[in-house]
């Protein structure tokens, strides 16, 4: 299993390099990266420019590295998972309508191993991808606002990483239920919206993992983080893997 688990990697990361899916997803992940410590430094300055077309005052609050923070977690938590969606949605159904994957299931290779190559190449590109943006993002936070916390902002990052996770594997599971990309990209998008909607309604939904955004916001600021939407993490990561063998398991190809 090792072996054919690597050798699928390998060829999951080279589809992904020649699709251009890892160039789009480094791209987007610079430009947040950039973007956000950015848009907030220059944003009173952007609203006085509107008001003074408008023949308006708009004015803002002293503008600081929070801000930079608060837009970088709002990007890739909203922005970032729709992107990761679209890029993921078809790994396995994909290949489930183009034929290539009854190629792979009549080989000695088990579902196991075609389900987590594919997720790992997609962690693979998450890392790559946040790699980057984080570190893009701390050099112009640093450059903006002198105060800005290098080093609890690398670590909140670990939670965006988590947070992406649980969006890669519960994307990659419902594209093996399914057998058209799109339907696994609404399902995604759905259920995806739904935990987005508890999060925001706080009580119970802080279990739910869309609340990490809100605790790399803690991290940053040195507070102390709460655990519980780390449970909802990793119990919609068993559960959508479970899900996704079964439903490979049980697959046979159209004729």
């Amino acid at each position: 299993m090792h072996n054919n688990l690597s050798i699928l990697l390998w060829k999951e990361l080279t589809e992904a390099f020649r699709s251009y899916r890892i160039l789009i997803w480094v791209m987007v992940c610079a430009f947040f990266g950039i973007l956000s410590p950015l848009s907030a430094y220059y944003m009173p300055d952007i609203l006085a420019m509107i008001g003074s077309t408008q023949n308006m005052v708009l004015t803002l609050t002293e503008v600081t590295y929070r801000d930079a923070v608060d837009q970088y977690v709002k990007n890739f938590t909203q922005i970032g998972s729709i992107v990761m969606i679209f890029l993921a949605m078809g790994c396995v159904a994909g290949e489930k309508a183009d034929g290539s994957l009854q190629f792979l299931m009549v080989r000695p290779i088990t579902c196991r191993s075609i389900l987590f190559s594919k997720m790992l190449a997609l962690m693979v590109m998450e890392l790559l991808g946040i790699g980057v943006a984080a570190m893009l993002c701390n050099l112009y936070g640093r450059y903006l606002f002198p105060a800005f916390p290098s080093t609890l902002f690398m670590q909140s990052n670990l939670l965006l990483l988590l947070y992406l996770l649980v969006v890669i594997v519960m994307t990659t599971s419902l594209s093996a239920m399914v057998s058209r990309p799109v339907a696994a990209g609404l399902a995604a998008l759905g259920l995806w919206l739904v935990f987005s909607m508890l999060g925001s309604l706080g009580g119970t939904g802080w279990y739910s993992f869309t609340t990490l955004g809100s605790e790399m916001i803690h991290v940053v600021e040195g507070f102390a983080i709460s655990y519980k939407p780390f449970g909802s993490a990793i119990l919609v990561m068993i559960g959508s893997v479970i899900g996704g063998l079964c439903a490979l398991r049980c697959w046979e190809p159209s004729h």
